[in-house]
């Protein structure tokens, strides 16, 4: 049999096409051991490299969001508590006035005499006599913008009411600088609403207010006075403004004059305390009642607080600076 002989030269040339047709085959791509893990292709790589990317880029953008929501809720709890700052820095110096000074003449339950400490009906003061003191009384002394009030609280003539206006002034409640915000001459004065917003949270909304105490002041028009002419809602008398059942949260009144028609059936306006003193009373006549029902309304006071726009829209308004409980029995 016949053998061609073939050259080096074709040899060579078989043997480049054999090794460019391997070279540029697509080989597989294995991590660690090729025969036991699984196949990745370069381009699987670049995807899952992406999906990393933008996973990354997410959390990046989650973190800076929170830093932002953080700082913003951190400078609004700065913006409060400078206001509360600013509305003690103004109290301190109303306090500082030339009217307001520790000149006071009530201290204790010592300096009152035994009908301001337990009152009874007499013949110019008190329609009917009081409900005993089974409970223990509280001195309160109020600084105001024009004197102190001396209160004293009696729980047992009513008692929801009484409690709550006690943890108001042990709560600093008071040292918000509340406006003393519409007062009628003659009639009463309406005040409450705290010098700080954030301050009225804690006894307005649903829930919150207080279930109405018994009345003990004689209800209805034949007994606005008594057969002596004294009138059933005495001067200095301290109740809650309402307006309906179980409508107290956190606003007051206090009779600037003898009147004959509070405390007749609004069951909001039974007492719970009276000012007592001859300097609580002449403060009493010295507050300006000039605004009358155009005073700062109750709705702006909510949301601004004692503010300074207030203050200059409203030059004359006095304020409650201060409450303190100074003794009890």
């Amino acid at each position: 049999m016949n053998r061609r002989k073939i050259s080096n030269s074709v040899l060579k040339q078989r043997y480049y096409k054999g090794n460019e047709g391997v070279r540029h085959q697509s080989k597989p791509f294995y991590w660690g051991v090729r025969s036991s893990l699984p196949y990745v292709s370069v381009s699987s790589l670049v995807v899952l490299f992406a999906c990393l990317s933008t996973l990354s880029a997410l959390l990046v953008g989650i973190n800076r969001s929170q830093s932002y929501y953080k700082e913003l809720v951190d400078n609004k709890v700065d913006v409060r508590r400078n206001k509360a700052s600013d509305i003690r820095r103004e109290t301190y110096k109303l306090k500082n006035n030339s009217e307001i000074n520790d000149s006071r003449t009530i201290h204790s339950l010592k300096d009152l005499t035994p009908s301001q400490l337990h009152p009874q009906a007499t013949s110019n003061r008190h329609i009917v006599t009081p409900p005993i003191d089974k409970i223990p009384i509280s001195l309160v002394s109020c600084h105001t913008t024009k004197g102190f009030l001396h209160i004293v609280v009696h729980p047992s003539w009513a008692p929801l009411g009484a409690n709550r206006f006690l943890r108001m002034v042990n709560t600093g409640y008071f040292s918000s600088k509340v406006a003393l915000m519409r007062c009628l001459r003659n009639f009463i004065c309406q005040f409450g609403i705290a010098g700080d917003p954030t301050y009225n949270i804690e006894y307005n909304g649903s829930g919150k207010n207080l279930k109405d105490d018994p009345n003990w002041l004689p209800e209805g028009p034949s007994h606005r006075t008594n057969e002596l002419e004294v009138k059933r809602f005495a001067k200095g008398y301290l109740a809650y403004a309402g307006g309906g059942k179980d409508s107290r949260s956190n606003q007051f009144i206090v009779a600037l004059n003898d009147n004959e028609r509070l405390g007749g059936g609004s069951p909001w306006e039974v007492p719970w305390g009276e000012v007592v003193g001859e300097e609580s009373f002449a403060t009493l006549d010295k507050i300006y009642t000039g605004y009358g029902e155009k005073g700062p309304s109750q709705g702006r006071l909510s949301r601004e607080g004692s503010s300074e726009e207030i203050a200059k829209e409203f030059p004359m308004l006095d304020y409650i600076l201060s409450c303190d409980v100074v003794d009890s029995d």
